[in-house]
């Protein structure tokens, strides 16, 4: 289960970092603020639950 759960968040963070790009690529730069801004809560939560697994909890 945690290699599932792990992949999956680097997927998800994968994602939000391609859309970032395909949005610079639009120029729109509010847009870019808001993804980058989910790309930090989005690793910060990916670490947390990685520490979680890894820990056994």
């Amino acid at each position: 289960m945690p290699l599932t759960v792990r992949a999956t968040l680097c997927e998800i963070r994968d994602d939000l970092h391609a859309l970032r790009k395909t949005v610079a690529a639009r120029g729109q730069i509010e847009t870019i603020q808001a993804i980058d801004a989910l790309i930090g809560v989005a690793e910060s939560e990916a670490v947390r639950a990685i520490r979680r697994i890894d820990l056994g909890a």
